[in-house]
């Protein structure tokens, strides 16, 4: 059994631009791109084999035709992970519920994180809103009081941040994320600033869906005994996350080690570079790691981060 290496697909953004091309040396990106998603099964943009067994087989259909890699215990793949470079603030925005979610006929609400891979001095993110209560928010809007009505919190280098659905949350441009998702691709914008498009038209919000969505306590934001962190060898592991919603690991790698692992992997280099498997990899790439698979050698100088089921 071997890595699965996949190609990644540049998503076209406003807040985009040529930093996140030029972070992990994607030539082939347009100057526009201020996302790529490494992994992804959804029916308009699921990412393909790149060489191998299953070469030119997308993502979405390894999932269907191959469920021995995988052995999971979801119908649908259940994530959307990505590289996230803006030079814009993105707009405010926040996901549903599991509980709303279905309500749309999705399975799942849709729980998010942020890995900070590189953080400008000084950064922040919007995280959170200072209103009590649905009519409190509303007076909030119609007064205008952006700025007093979000929550912003600073991050650096190598931050953590897990955004539960409900969350009101923005990522802030100068900062370079790895981001895990679940695949509910639902995404309700909350505010943007009134920036224009190039046709010169403010991008819709869904201030009704959003406020519905919204909650107005604070959320379980870390978990007991996280992160956890383990040396093994040459190879450092920190385990940030690891609930119902998926789990994330760093690997910190600087020589050669073995390591085995029981579930399905999805793995991203996220800074550096080596052999995995005797193969040569660098940062930007991503590949799965199938169920099972034994005894898996890395070594070089470079840091790995791995997306897996949850409990």
């Amino acid at each position: 059994m071997n890595l699965i290496f996949f190609t990644t697909i540049p998503r076209h953004a406003i807040w985009g631009g040529t930093l996140i091309k030029k972070y992990f040396n994607y030539s082939w990106f347009p100057d526009t791109i201020g996302q790529s998603w490494s992994f992804s099964a959804q029916e308009e943009a699921s990412n393909v084999v790149e060489r191998g067994e299953y070469r030119g087989m997308t993502l979405n259909e390894l999932w269907n035709k191959q469920p021995e890699l995988f052995h999971s215990h979801y119908e649908e793949f259940p994530f959307i992970i990505s590289l996230v470079a803006p030079e814009d603030d993105l707009s405010i925005q926040v996901h549903p519920n599991k509980e709303y979610a279905k309500k749309l006929g999705f399975k799942m609400g849709k729980n998010e994180a942020w890995y900070f891979i590189d953080a400008s001095e000084d950064s922040n993110i919007v995280y959170g809103h200072n209103a009590a209560d649905e009519n409190e928010i509303k007076e909030y809007i119609r007064q205008g009081r952006w700025d007093d009505l979000i929550k912003r919190r600073p991050v650096k280098t190598g931050d953590f941040v897990y955004i539960p659905a409900g969350k009101l949350h923005a990522l802030c441009k100068g900062n370079i994320v790895y981001e895990v998702q679940q695949s509910t691709n639902i995404t309700y914008r909350f505010y943007d600033y009134h920036r224009k498009d190039k046709e010169g038209m403010e991008r819709e919000l869904h201030l009704d869906q959003a406020i519905a969505c919204l909650t107005y306590r604070d959320q379980r934001e870390e978990l007991p005994g996280y992160p956890k962190v383990k040396q093994v060898g040459n190879i450092r592991a920190t385990c940030f996350w690891h609930d119902a919603s998926f789990g994330i690991t760093r690997l910190e790698v600087r020589g050669l080690f073995e390591l085995s692992f029981h579930n399905y992997q999805l793995a991203t280099v996220v800074r550096g570079s080596g052999y995995v498997e005797g193969g040569y990899v660098s940062a930007g790439e991503s590949f799965l790691i199938p169920y099972r698979m034994k005894e898996l050698s890395f070594d070089g100088d470079m840091d790995i981060m791995l997306t897996f089921e949850g409990n």
